[in-house]
């Protein structure tokens, strides 16, 4: 009966080894020496971790940037990194990376099921960034008259005052507390972004840019959370309620029903762009 036991137990033990071998392991491998044969250098493969550990202290440390950096000093622009059991192509080479992003070659270059598993829970999966081949190309061009560089330069007075209410905030508040500055940054762009896109209704709603700045800065750092340690990499335990999954939640329900809110008050007329051409609403 002992040896029964031993015997399964080894069992599990062996199918788990080799369900993790041919699953993550092997993959991971095969990606990387298929880059290495092309000549491509790159950090160590260590199975399963890869260079995760770095990159969390890094992480921890505010000093992610500076960590690229050093890997670039050392690799060059275009280099292999793998985090957990992934291995990345690292590429800050303008050249390749307008290859990537161009339109000629898109169907050559996916995007990963992860990066849109990561952003999907706060912009949703019908939009520019996650849609795919024709999709994208329609979403794009519903998108660009919007962009136009005419349209843009309409848009500074907008980013000027946006700009200068911040500044008087900060010059304000900086006399009975301590700023940071990173989220005061952060909560300044979505302003400026929010006013310009969303027209006199972001103005109008009331806590509108308290409701944008922080549901987003805080989905923001949590997701950020969550995949550092690789939870919303890992199916079935991305959809557990821990882990900060009710920030998320949460966060991006306030988000998508303050727009939904703007894109009504749009529908009935009661906003109208901010800037002196058509803004994206």
């Amino acid at each position: 009966m002992v040896l029964l036991l031993i015997f399964g137990l080894f069992s599990v033990v062996v199918i788990l080894a080799l369900f993790i071998y041919i699953k993550l392991i092997r993959p991971a491998k095969q990606l990387y020496d298929a880059f290495r044969a092309q000549g491509f250098p790159g950090e160590p493969f260590v199975p399963l971790i890869g260079q995760m550990k770095d990159y969390q202290q890094a992480e921890k440390s505010s000093d992610v940037l500076s960590y690229f950096n050093e890997l670039c000093k050392k690799h060059g622009h275009c280099f292999l990194f793998s985090y957990g059991p992934f291995t990345r192509f690292f590429c800050s080479e303008p050249e390749i990376i307008a290859e990537v992003l161009g339109r000629t070659k898109a169907q050559n270059f996916r995007k990963p099921t992860n990066f849109i598993g990561i952003l999907k829970p706060i912009i949703g999966h019908q939009n520019v960034l996650l849609l795919e081949g024709s999709e994208h190309d329609r979403a794009r061009k519903m998108l660009n008259p919007a962009f136009h560089f005419v349209k843009l330069q309409s848009m500074i007075p907008i980013m000027t005052r946006e700009t200068e209410n911040a500044i008087d905030a900060l010059l304000e508040e900086s006399h009975t507390k301590t700023i940071d500055l990173k989220l005061e940054f952060k909560s300044m762009t979505l302003s400026i972004i929010a006013a310009s896109a969303f027209g006199q209704s972001f103005e109008e709603i009331p806590d509108a840019k308290k409701i944008v700045s922080n549901a987003f800065n805080e989905v923001l750092d949590a997701i950020n959370y969550r995949t550092v340690r690789m939870i919303n990499l890992i199916p079935l335990v991305n959809k557990l309620p821990f882990w900060r999954k009710q920030i998320v939640d949460e966060g991006a329900k306030r988000v998508n029903d303050f727009v939904d809110r703007v894109i009504a008050n749009r529908r009935q007329g009661k906003s109208e762009s901010l800037s002196s051409n058509i803004d994206l609403l």
